[in-house]
């Protein structure tokens, strides 16, 4: 009995090294990859927000991170698919609004497609850039269709 006794009583140091595993597992540690800035804006053609738009952020040494442009033209790039923002730097930015149709199934809406509104120099020869600083990041495009 007296075996099973000495198993029930607190032990400390098994105690404090539940805890950090404990931590480890909920989080305490860094999230896996690079620094990144949280990145969100707004893209407008002639002045006007430019829905459905791929709006992509290419740094020179790392993955790119990507968003799409909502009914208002505001986007919220993505580096991975649970992490938001882009790596810290400068960045070569592709912005392209062409768009094949889609939806119609069960009760989502019919998406029509659509040809590239944007001149070549927003996207297959961006000459947009844009630098992604550490924490948040309002970066907005104004673009102009000619």
């Amino acid at each position: 009995m007296q075996f099973v006794a000495s198993f029930l009583k607190p032990n400390a140091s098994l105690a404090i090294v539940a805890a950090i595993a404990l931590c480890v597992v909920i989080g305490c540690s860094k999230a896996d990859g690079p620094d990144l800035g949280y990145v969100e804006g707004t893209v407008t053609l002639d002045g006007k927000p430019l829905d459905g738009a791929e709006v992509q952020f290419e740094p020179t040494n790392a993955r790119p991170s990507v968003a799409f442009t909502d009914e208002n033209g505001h986007y919220v790039l993505k580096f991975t698919g649970s992490r938001d923002g882009a790596t810290i730097g400068t960045h070569t930015v592709r912005i392209l609004s062409a768009r094949g149709s889609s939806g119609g199934e069960g009760d989502g809406p019919v998406v029509k497609a659509r040809p590239e509104l944007l001149p070549p120099k927003y996207h297959e020869k961006s000459t947009l850039t844009a630098d992604v600083q550490s924490g948040n990041n309002t970066i907005d495009f104004d673009l102009q269709s000619k």
